[in-house]
């Protein structure tokens, strides 16, 4: 009997837990296309990141069961720009059935009030979309401008009928009329065409585009095309050549500043190394502000500073002391560094502290500093301050929360202790230097001092 009611219990819990979690079921048929598998995607900074993709069954049919990190917009489809991709709307425990067919996507059955909206925006615009995206369908201006005009003169209308109790979406789905035609209306205009049209062809909307309090906010970051369609904003409002600070002026948004500067050609898409990397990075930093911007920028300065050769800048890296302060490498230029990097779980690192702070002592009043760096978990922030304190450790002192970090892939360190040095410029002397028990790492330290201090003569 106590079986049978822990396994009622548990088919509960399980149903439950179900009946919170999102899904989406749907078919997929084609006339060209031979699709395979679709995928779902979330939406970070104004682009589609794949979340999850599944195979489709020999009918089409499929079907997605996830949890979302957050409310808001979502989308199904493919990697393939051509192929398209579609928007969904989705609180926790939403359902969502559909219907896809060639570039065409329709809603099936009864929706939430948001997919309910945005059933009847896709329907209403679906035509423009297609033709301001796909070139192929041998549209030109001559029927595209008509169309538009006309379903520009509805949008109004359509505005009005956002209503729903969800007043987010309400705020967000309103964006999404203006940015939508905004990005059919740009997009058109830059996709080949068999007839262009000349500046009295074009209507009146395009006046309209640009305006002053149009990035207010970070919302366009939230939707499943707004990279696309900053980068073409930017690219109409501030016309031919031009730099980055002006392309820049076009968004109020810090945030949505950044996206542009890590998707741009202007920024980030026309770096060609680190040094060019860290331009960047040092002029426009404080516009990084989102979780998603903050982990690209990781990927990106691993990805520049892997490819250098020869001297080397050190690759900077930033994390916060015993006191939650922030500290940075670059903080230390001028001096020689060693950097100590370790763990409290780390048993060869615990024995290398004696020789550290041995070795520290013995440089005292040097021109030097010592920095070690934890790869502890966040988790056991704890422990590391508390072993701080028991083992009396000096130094500057930084923990960078586990191997998934900037200073673990720059470095590609996949072990520890790690030792590494840099020189007074900034530059890297070695990323693996001996350990505080071999008394060459004195002599290295020595010997970069002693360097420095020689230049330094030579250049009076």
């Amino acid at each position: 009997m106590k079986k049978l009611v822990m396994l009622a219990f548990a088919m509960l819990l399980g149903s439950r837990l179900f009946a919170q979690m999102n899904e989406i079921r749907g078919t997929v048929g084609s006339d060209y296309y031979h699709d395979q598998d679709i995928a779902l995607y979330s939406i970070e900074d104004g682009e589609p990141v794949e979340l999850a993709k599944t195979k489709l069954a020999q009918d089409g049919s499929f079907g997605f069961l996830f949890t979302p990190a957050r409310e808001g917009f979502y989308a199904i489809g493919w990697a393939d720009f051509v192929r398209g991709k579609f928007p969904i709307y989705f609180k926790k425990g939403d359902k969502a059935e559909v219907s896809i067919y060639n570039r065409t996507m329709q809603f099936v059955g009864k929706q939430t009030p948001e997919n309910t909206i945005l059933s009847s925006w896709t329907q209403l615009t679906e035509s423009l979309k297609n033709k301001s995206f796909y070139f192929a369908s041998n549209s030109t201006f001559r029927d595209f401008f008509p169309e538009f005009t006309k379903v520009a003169a509805k949008t109004d209308d359509f505005r009005k009928t956002i209503n729903t109790k969800n007043v987010r979406f309400n705020e967000l789905m309103k964006e999404v009329t203006v940015y939508d035609m905004d990005l059919y209306a740009l997009n058109f205009m830059r996709t080949p065409r068999i007839e262009y049209p000349k500046n009295e062809d074009l209507i009146p909307y395009y006046n309209s585009i640009v305006a002053k309090d149009k990035f207010n906010n970070d919302d366009v970051l939230l939707m499943l095309y707004g990279k696309r369609y900053m980068g073409m904003y930017a690219d109409y409002a501030v016309p031919g050549r031009s730099t980055l600070d002006n392309k820049l002026a076009a968004f109020n948004s810090d945030k949505v500043k950044g996206a542009y500067i890590l998707n741009s050609g202007f920024g980030m898409k026309g770096v060609k190394n680190y040094a060019g990397f860290k331009e960047i990075v040092d002029k426009y930093g404080n516009y990084f502000q989102s979780e998603y911007q903050k982990k690209t920028l990781e990927e990106l300065s691993s990805k520049y500073y892997s490819a250098e050769s020869g001297t080397k800048p050190a690759a900077d890296f930033t994390y916060p002391d015993q006191n939650d302060k922030m500290v940075s490498l670059s903080d230390f230029k001028g001096k020689v560094v060693l950097v100590d990097v370790w763990a409290t779980w780390c048993g060869p690192c615990n024995q290398e502290i004696p020789s550290l702070k041995n070795l520290e002592k013995e440089l005292q009043g040097k021109d030097v500093v010592f920095i070690s760096v934890s790869l502890d978990e966040e988790k056991d922030k704890q422990k590391w301050k508390t072993m701080l304190k028991e083992k009396e450790l000096d130094g500057v002192q930084l923990l960078a929360s586990g191997f998934n970090t900037k200073i673990a892939k720059d470095y590609k360190i996949e072990a520890i202790p790690r030792f590494m040095v840099f020189d007074k410029k900034g530059n890297v002397v070695t990323i693996d230097a001996p350990r505080p028990s071999n008394p060459k790492l004195k002599e290295l330290l020595l010997s970069e001092l002693n360097n420095n201090s020689e230049a330094a003569l030579k250049s009076k």
